[in-house]
């Protein structure tokens, strides 16, 4: 019972992860259309911000939930002991990255959002180190192909989601130009163009977490 419910909410919460980003992907549309009324794509703006929470707290408990797994199935057992502290630490993570969200652009929501990049950034590379680890024996995970698989897509889908926040540094003032009334054709089209450049690693974020997904229900044949 302990293991099927801990991999019910693996599944689900990968499924609200898929699920939401796809509603921000299609509410990027409404934003960077220029046909659209201004308050249409102010209001699609503010939508797709709340509704990109989910995936940003999806990640999180991915990550959670998939260290408490893979101590459940004893393919780590040193981290049992210690599956207080990682959801501890989790959970502060999961606070700071809400907390990141309501400070919005104001001094101290941009120092948190500095600590989470930076915090994410361990995040990868520690998700790189076990990556290897798994790949082969004698390290902290028992040796499992899939498992060293899904781990280093899990940390690509964290590094995807680092590389979207430098892409888009320049979205602010640029829909602040839409928000006034006095984006040009020539912003128009560089925040089309900047919104297309996003997609490409969201595309990728989604891949990885569709191969993450099968290899977790096909493990039994690695």
């Amino acid at each position: 019972m302990y293991f099927g419910m801990w991999t019910a909410a693996h599944i689900l919460v990968i499924g609200y992860w898929l699920g939401t980003d796809l509603a921000v992907y299609y509410l990027s549309g409404f934003i960077v259309d220029p046909k659209k009324p201004t308050a249409v794509r102010m209001f699609a703006t503010k939508a797709m911000l709340i509704l990109d929470m989910v995936p940003r707290t999806a990640l999180v408990l991915t990550a959670a939930i998939g260290l408490t797994l893979t101590a459940g199935m004893g393919l780590m057992p040193a981290l049992q002991p210690w599956l207080v502290v990682v959801w501890v630490v989790s959970l502060a993570w999961l606070a700071l990255t809400w907390t990141v969200h309501r400070l919005g652009n104001t001094a101290l929501g941009r120092r948190l959002g500095q600590v989470d990049f930076a915090f994410r950034l361990l995040v990868v590379a520690g998700g790189i180190w076990l990556a290897i680890d798994a790949s082969q024996s004698g390290g902290l995970v028992t040796p499992a192909p899939w498992l060293s698989i899904k781990i280093a897509l899990l940390a690509l889908s964290i590094a995807m989601g680092l590389l979207i926040r430098i892409q888009l540094k320049p979205f602010g003032p640029m829909l602040a130009k839409v928000a006034a009334g006095t984006a040009t054709p020539a912003d128009d089209a560089a925040l089309q163009h900047l919104m297309a450049m996003v997609k490409i690693p969201v595309w990728v974020i989604w891949i990885a977490l569709v191969i993450a997904a099968v290899l977790g229900s096909t493990k039994g044949v690695w």
